[in-house]
């Protein structure tokens, strides 16, 4: 447990970090149940237990391939998510202070338990292309983003991310469904959301939506104080407050009635690079892993991590 930053083991105050051994750990607290196989280090920090994972890169994707896809995904897409989900993690760096990567849908989930069949065929997926990433043209890994479902289209890494592109991904049409989706919420929550996205106050009767082709909003701008924001950092500041399950995606219109917003969109996610709807309907149809990325990524190509 934790007191304050000391750590107690066993009734005992622990002077350092306790460290445990590459194993097969089952973590559990208040609305978490990880299972990492992995080496863990746990220290105390503000009364609370602040718990590390040190994994093989190979197990690392096997175990994000089975946590960010469904049950039933065929096995081409599952081995073009495992070189999507270790392109984008060895790109990133570290997107923490404590760690390189968290488990939630901020970095990539990693949860480590779910059907025992889905995790076999999510390894066999992983060593099947062990070592391979994608490579931008100048050499570096791709930093190459998935999301759940598009809703028909992707959407262009530069308007939603921003410049330069680090992604190898472009807007192109895709075969997902629609996946439409609508939320009613306070209006006061929309402003609270684009006042945290613009940095400044602002009201939601005064802003205007900026979309691309794929129909997602890749600029906001308060038309009161002239400020504008990406897209993207608008839909993660309503998702963060409403709820990713309600505020699915960045391809949404908005509709403002007395106290409350009707938003309407498609897709899930921020749209940019692999479909995993597209993926896994492209999939079936017998697309294979190396096909679905050149889709996807046209402004990347498969390579080995010892190519460079």
């Amino acid at each position: 447990m934790a007191s304050g930053n000391t750590l107690i083991v066993d009734g005992r105050p622990q002077p350092h970090a306790l460290r445990l051994d590459a194993g097969r750990w089952h973590v559990r607290g208040r609305g978490l149940d990880r299972r990492y196989e992995a080496a863990l280090s746990l220290e105390a920090r503000d009364g609370e237990l602040l718990v590390v994972a040190t994994f093989e890169l190979e197990t690392y994707v096997a175990a994000v391939t089975a946590s960010e896809t469904e049950v039933d995904t065929p096995f081409e897409a599952l081995r073009a998510q495992a070189i999507t989900a270790r392109s984008y993690v060895l790109a990133s760096g570290k997107r923490h202070d404590e760690a390189r990567a968290c488990d939630l849908t901020h970095c990539q989930v990693l949860r480590g338990e779910g059907f025992a069949r889905h995790l076999r065929r999510a390894r066999d997926a992983a060593r099947s292309t062990e070592g391979i990433v994608l490579r931008l043209p100048g050499g570096d890994i791709a930093l190459s983003p998935f999301h759940a479902s598009c809703g028909g289209h992707t959407a262009e890494p530069v308007a939603v991310f921003g410049a330069p592109d680090r992604t190898g991904a472009a807007a192109v049409p895709d075969r997902c469904p629609a996946s439409p989706w609508r939320a009613v919420v306070p209006r006061a929550l929309v402003t609270a959301a684009a006042t945290d996205a613009l940095g400044g106050p602002a009201q939601a009767a005064d802003l205007l939506l900026d979309r691309d082709s794929s129909g997602a909003v890749v600029r906001v701008v308060d038309r009161a104080s002239g400020r504008d924001a990406r897209g993207d950092a608008f839909f993660r500041a309503l998702g963060s407050r409403a709820g990713w399950d309600r505020i699915r995606s960045a391809k949404f219109s908005m509709t403002l009635g007395g106290d409350q917003a009707l938003l309407e969109g498609q897709g899930h996610g921020h749209g940019v690079g692999l479909c995993q709807a597209g993926a896994a309907l492209l999939a079936r149809q017998g697309w294979t892993a190396e096909q679905l990325l050149a889709h996807y990524f046209p402004h990347a190509l498969p390579g080995k991590l010892q190519d460079k």
